[in-house]
């Protein structure tokens, strides 16, 4: 009889401390699990620790970013501004290429450096004397600013202002004849440096890793484009012989200040990672 008892304690013993066992086992877990969760939350909140994003151009290309770099290529017609007898006397409708790098300084302001060559049409003339046929070049160098306006699309409108240097060279190859001697012909080319402001307005259009680049630009040279002059002696010589122009002896083709307005279209490209 004691061994049956002793047998059945035993047994309800081994229970009991199997079930506390296993008890205390599910509340252990489930108080690390909970305090683990609890804990990282708590850590997270309480140091505020956050990875902050990579400032990298969108994929879309939606927006500018502060570094974001432009390779673009431009063409462009330019109309020569001023009197008949001045620059556009000597100037035609021009077409010129252009070569620019932008770098954006913030999303709002891009500074650009750009080269190009504009090569102005030739103008032909003609009186009793002679033919004259002139032709104006540039090789512009420019650094200029540009706010960009924001807009919230792919559709960026711009104001802004470049400055720089103008290398010009004026050809003229003339050919009179006043019916006594040989013609006179003067076929040669005059150069000058000159320094001007360049305003423009305009606006990209971002399609993706493309930009399409259009604007309208104001170009003004302050000094003096470049003089052909030559020497009217022999002939002068020869013309008081016979009282004609006995006052003149030398002749000068000047130009005024070079002036036009330019409508451009390019497309940029990304550049850099």
């Amino acid at each position: 009889m004691h061994k049956v008892l002793l047998t059945v304690l035993t047994l309800v013993l081994v229970s009991t401390l199997g079930f506390a066992e296993v008890k205390l086992k599910l509340k252990s877990d489930f108080f690390s699990e909970t305090n683990n969760t609890f804990l990282n939350n708590n850590f997270e909140s309480n140091l505020n620790l956050s990875v902050a994003p990579e400032v990298v151009p969108p994929a879309d290309m939606k927006e500018f970013v502060k570094g974001l770099m432009l390779l673009g290529i431009l063409g462009d017609v330019s109309f020569p501004m001023g009197s008949d007898d001045g620059f556009k006397h000597i100037a035609g409708t021009a077409w010129s290429g252009h070569v620019e790098f932008s770098y954006f300084v913030s999303p709002a302001f891009r500074l650009a450096f750009r080269g190009g060559y504009i090569n102005f049409g030739k103008q032909t003339s003609e009186d009793a004397y002679g033919t004259y046929e002139d032709t104006y070049s540039q090789i512009p160098l420019l650094i200029g600013g540009y706010y960009m306006i924001p807009t919230g699309s792919g559709f960026k409108p711009y104001v802004g202002l470049a400055i720089g240097v103008f290398f010009e060279t004026y050809a003229v190859n003339w050919t009179e004849d006043y019916g006594v001697g040989d013609p006179f012909t003067l076929d040669d080319s005059f150069t000058a440096t000159g320094f001007g402001v360049v305003p423009a307005i305009g606006a990209y259009y971002i399609a993706g890793k493309v930009l399409v680049q259009l604007a309208v630009e104001y170009t003004y040279i302050f000094s003096d484009g470049p003089t052909a002059t030559y020497d009217y002696s022999y002939y002068y010589e020869l013309e008081k012989a016979n009282g004609v122009a006995q006052d003149q002896t030398t002749y000068e083709e000047t130009t005024d200040k070079a002036s036009y307005f330019s409508v451009l279209l390019g497309v940029s490209f990304p550049v850099g990672k």
